[in-house]
């Protein structure tokens, strides 16, 4: 497959002012990055500086695009136009008074590169020594006064070094994708000074985008080296202004009234408490005496000032609320999660903070911020969750990130917790742990047999999510039939009891596709789940059951290093690779590659064949004899480590991109059976992602929705001279080719993880107990019908006890001694 594995080309932005002093340590720290040069434009845009900046550029930079005003337009409008006449598919913007790390802009560049929601990456910054903490993330308050995380604090090893999802970065450290940057209209032009970088984050935000903090790209910053040229009063009047714009422009229609009074109250507070102002001065004097009246200071004067500002501007502010609100993609309480501290009081006065209390209570500030609001959802796996992961532990692992917008997530996983989240917390198990983990959570996820190991999720009364996304009672046929028929017989009674109580218990399912769906509902309906209840609650069934398939990461891949070309051994670097994406299990069967693939080498000995991964990271997977048939296959045909290679191990999650990136197709193969027909395989989603054109077998969905849009070809399961036809025409078609790659890239958005989670997400703002499990069934069944008797399972006395109980209660005598004469004549 063709790509291009070069970094995206970038401008740095630097807008100036009188900064002749600054310059030469930013511009040659710029020169001196580990970047492509060729990709990097800087362009200086001037704000009528009197120091010589402009000849200095002029003279000692004239690589430099140099746009020099005629006056100072502003922070805000100057990196603005040097936005617009960038060429840059990425604008970094940078003050003048820092010097960058030789990293800092492949950081930048790596973290959010040809990502569709992250759009904008903020540094680290520190001080110029590097000693003490200038920026290491943002905080918001309600009135839209932003605070930097430990500012000024030193710098110490192991804080602050994991990348985090902030609602602002610092303005004069980031990067942003340029496209995105002019289309929701760059920084606010009304902003001359200070918050452009929170008005403009929190508006991403509202978008639907994200803004990432990488802590590995650094920026050392003579802090207000330029800035303190200016007053007092200047700063806290341009810093009053801009709040109130910041908080009008951005809040929703249901939020917006009350923070606006509470915030215009707390600015008129901070004019009291910094002037001495007294209210005896203007109350009604009876004796008839002539008051002295009060002058307000020049810099309490100034938050009055920018209040007037901001009634003056009322008309151009309602123009700019309305464009940002008809884009609005994501609610206030999702945005909340990343103010931090919405409380803050940026006056350390104890009577400003006391009547900071008194409003914020009044007019019910303290409700609108309350997390009593969002659910804490629980989602638990059995499923090692690492830097390796298998298709179970990378579909929690990003459910909760899209997820965790919505509700306080935690992610349980047994033994020890190796990785971090920025979004949701991550916590280790076990049976003690487990029990306060279900009982202080508002829903539970769990699936597989991870609901059947712990009794406790049936004890508690909470909506419970069940994914059955995985048919494991199939799969287990396939597995299994080689054993002995006891063991299969025994294996098969196990696996259903275990997908019964998890169809008796859960309020809400999810599956992985619509042919799933029809399957399990047919599984509910012997169960008695569809029943007149979950009808009349919705006839659809979709508060029952929904689809959400795996889904793919809105990051397109991005190639890091050379993994597979010219590096395993025996497929050279322009090599037609075909990629099978992950295991090999009994329920597939690779052998009709294999095969094809002997005849491929006396056609073409340039297409080679690559398994990923052969040893599945979770050690409770068993080895399968697959395996050793694929390898025994390519052995005997002498073609093993010709143009068939297999990993013996398993690439880490986030190395696996290099893989799909360096292959021209992917491939996956399987045999016309049951379990084929309801399955969903995974790896097929990782090949669209890499918009990876793909040869299939028939049989399941994913082989379907491939043949319907056109992403490459599906055979018949034992159709070798099939499958050789389709592995030459997609070496030697590159008009075919090309199609299935526009095709891919069509349909591979459909597929992203906040696409598929939207069932989730509707269940999570309106969570139910079913509605047959709170309501008696039809027919005189119990509340919730237990799982049935094993197979040639006798039923016990405490069963008939249990049930002479139960009709007494509900039946009276006269029923109940019909009910004992049924059992005794065997009925």
């Amino acid at each position: 497959m063709v790509q291009n594995y070069a970094l995206p080309r970038v401008s740095v932005i630097i807008p100036n002012l009188n900064g002749r002093e600054y310059l030469k340590d930013c511009l040659d720290s710029l020169y001196a990055l580990n970047y492509d040069p060729d990709q990097i434009e800087i362009v200086v845009v001037d704000n009528g500086s009197t120091d010589g900046s402009v000849e200095f550029v002029r003279e000692f930079y004239p690589q430099v695009i140099l746009i020099p005003n005629k006056e100072n337009i502003g922070f805000a409008p100057a990196n603005n136009l040097g936005a617009r006449q960038a060429s840059g598919e990425y604008v970094a913007f940078l003050n003048n008074d820092t010097r960058v790390d030789a990293d800092w802009l492949k950081e930048l560049v790596d973290a959010i590169y040809l990502d569709d929601e992250v759009v904008c990456c903020g540094s680290r910054v520190l001080s110029w020594d590097g000693k003490t903490i200038d920026f290491v993330g943002s905080m918001l308050n309600f009135e839209g006064k932003g605070f930097q995380v430990d500012y000024g604090k030193p710098v110490r090893e192991g804080e602050h070094d994991v990348p985090r999802y902030y609602l602002f970065v610092n303005g004069g450290a980031m990067l942003v994708r340029r496209d995105v940057f002019l289309d929701v209209g760059g920084f606010d032009e009304d902003f001359f000074a200070y918050y452009e970088d929170v008005d403009f984050g929190w508006r991403l935000w509202v978008m639907g985008y994200k803004v990432l903090w990488n802590p590995k790209s650094i920026v050392y910053h003579r802090h207000h080296g330029t800035s303190d040229r200016f007053g007092g009063e200047k700063r806290r009047f341009h810093m009053e202004q801009n709040a109130l714009y910041t908080i009008y422009k951005n809040y929703d229609d249901d939020n917006l009234g009350r923070i606006l009074a509470s915030s215009l109250l707390t600015q008129l507070n901070r004019v009291f408490v910094s002037s001495d102002l007294s209210p005896e001065s203007y109350r009604f004097n009876y004796k008839g005496e002539v008051q002295d009246y009060e002058r307000i200071p020049r810099e309490a004067a100034s938050s009055l000032m920018a209040a007037r500002e901001f009634i003056i501007n009322l008309d151009r502010l309602m123009v700019k609320r309305q464009q940002v609100q008809s884009r609005r993609r994501r609610s206030d309480k999702a945005i909340f999660n990343y103010f931090k501290g919405e409380f803050l009081a940026i006056s350390p006065n104890p009577e400003y903070q006391e009547a900071q209390v008194k409003i914020l209570k009044a007019l019910g500030i303290y409700d609108v911020f309350s997390k009593e609001g969002r659910q804490n959802f629980l989602i638990l796996t059995n499923e090692k969750v690492g830097k390796q992961l298998a298709g179970p532990g990378m579909r929690v692992w990003n459910l909760a990130s899209v997820l965790s917008e919505y509700a306080n997530v935690k992610l349980a996983v047994p033994g020890k917790v190796e990785v971090k989240s920025t979004e949701f917390e991550v916590v280790s198990y076990d049976k003690e742990s487990l029990r306060d983990l279900a009982y202080a959570a508002d829903i539970i996820y769990a699936g597989g047999t991870t609901f059947v190991f712990h009794p406790v999720l049936k004890e508690i009364n909470k909506p419970l999510i069940i994914d059955i996304y995985d048919p494991f009672n199939l799969s287990s046929l396939i597995e299994y039939r080689d054993h002995p028929m006891d063991e299969q017989l025994k294996t098969n009674t196990s696996v259903r009891d275990a997908i019964n109580q998890q169809l008796y218990y859960g309020d809400f399912f999810i599956c992985a596709s619509e042919k799933q769906r029809d399957y399990w509902l047919g599984m509910l309906s012997a169960l008695g789940r569809v029943n007149p209840y979950t009808f009349g609650e919705d006839p659809t069934l979709r508060k029952l059951i929904d689809v959400v398939p795996f889904g793919l990461p809105t990051k397109r891949p991005l190639h890091s290093r050379q993994a597979l070309k010219g590096v395993v051994p025996g497929i050279e670097a322009d090599d037609f690779v075909l990629l099978w994406g992950g295991g090999i299990y009994n329920w597939l069967d690779p052998r009709v590659l294999i095969r094809a693939m002997e005849k491929v080498w006396g056609l073409r000995q340039d297409i080679k064949l690559f398994f990923l991964g052969v040893k599945h990271p979770n050690p409770q997977v068993k080895e399968l004899a697959m395996v050793n048939e694929t390898v025994s296959l390519a052995r005997n045909l002498g073609i093993y480590e010709k143009n068939v290679f297999l990993n013996f191990g398993w690439v880490e999650y986030e190395d696996r991109q290099n893989y799909l990136l360096e292959s021209d197709v992917g491939v996956i193969s399987h045999p016309e059976h049951i379990e084929t027909r309801f399955a969903f395989r995974t790896r097929v989603l990782d090949y669209i992602w890499a918009h990876l054109p793909i040869i299939t077998t028939k049989g399941d969905s994913l082989s379907d929705l491939v043949v319907e849009e056109g992403l490459g070809l599906a055979v018949k399961e034992t159709d070798v001279e099939a499958m050789v036809e389709a592995i030459l025409r997609m070496a030697s078609d590159k008009e075919f080719y090309q199609s299935c790659v526009q095709n891919l890239e069509r349909v591979e958005p459909c597929f992203r993880w906040n696409e598929v989670s939207k069932p989730l997400i509707r269940f999570l703002q309106d969570p139910r107990i079913s509605a047959s499990k709170k309501k008696h069934l039809a027919s005189g069944q119990e509340e919730i019908p237990q799982p049935m008797a094993k197979v040639g399972q006798r039923k016990g006395f405490s069963y008939y006890v249990r049930r002479l109980f139960y009709h007494l209660r509900q039946s009276g005598w006269r029923k109940t001694w019909e009910y004992v004469g049924n059992v005794v004549r065997g009925k």
